[in-house]
């Protein structure tokens, strides 16, 4: 009968070999490990310092935007509310001089109606609106006319208005009937202190106009007062200046 140890030990063998083996191989690769921390460590310290940085100036530079963008949109409003400020104060300025400038026609107006503007111009036309109406070559006309107060006597007479230009490429001056119509009269004036008259003047095709005339003659008067208006200046903002438009005045004290 044979002995069964003897096959027995070599399988211990080999089992105690691999052991120590594998126990080699797992202490070789801790120590590869440990080596390797300890050579890549610092590197790896560097890296996070230097992300830490990197997040911190961008912390900073996102709140000197923050910042930056605040301080912009006050500006931004502090200068819209100038602007809109100084257009209020223009908006001001204009209708204060446009109310000085009504106060000092209206000063100018009665200054000549009492005589104390320096000048005495007895019968006068003192001014002219003219408005274009809805026809392209319909203008509504308002005549004021005034005498010194000192005149106590009643005036009266007729008003002849004539146009200068040029009718196909041509100068002409077109009477009271060529721009009024022959239906419409001559107008007339009877007063004392001031009168407006007010009508229309059709222009005829092809016409246009440069000067715009007005003769006054009153009864018992042998020269009429005569005044001459720019057209363009009739139509280009409205009603003219009585001030600072010069007149061409014709005619003496009455």
């Amino acid at each position: 009968m044979n002995d069964p140890m003897p096959q027995s030990r070599p399988k211990r063998s080999r089992t105690g070999l691999g052991l120590l083996v594998l126990s080699v191989l797992t202490g070789a690769m801790i120590l590869t490990h440990f080596a390797t921390l300890r050579w890549s460590a610092p590197e790896l310290v560097a890296a996070r310092d230097r992300l830490a940085l990197l997040e911190s100036e961008i912390e900073t530079l996102s709140q000197r935007l923050d910042s930056t963008r605040t301080r912009l949109a006050k500006a931004e409003e502090e200068s819209r509310v100038t602007r809109q400020a100084n257009r209020l104060l223009r908006e001001e300025e204009s209708a204060r001089q446009a109310e000085l400038q009504r106060l000092q026609g209206e000063l100018d107006f009665f200054r000549r109606l009492a005589g104390t503007s320096g000048t005495q111009t007895g019968l006068a036309v003192y001014q002219l609106e003219l408005t274009p109406s809805a026809s392209p070559r319909v203008y509504r006309f308002v005549l004021t006319l005034t005498q010194n107060l000192r005149r106590s006597a009643i005036t009266t007479g007729t008003v002849e208005i004539t146009l200068e230009g040029t009718l196909d490429d041509r100068p002409v001056t077109l009477p009271w009937n060529r721009i009024a119509g022959d239906e419409m009269p001559t107008p007339t004036f009877r007063f004392k202190y001031f009168e407006q008259l007010d009508g229309f003047l059709t222009l005829p095709e092809g016409f246009t106009p440069m000067r715009l005339t007005v003769s006054l003659q009153a009864k018992g008067q042998k020269k009429p007062v005569t005044r001459g208006f720019d057209w363009a200046r009739l139509t280009e903002s409205g009603p003219p200046d009585p001030v600072a438009d010069t007149p061409a005045w014709s005619g003496g004290r009455h």
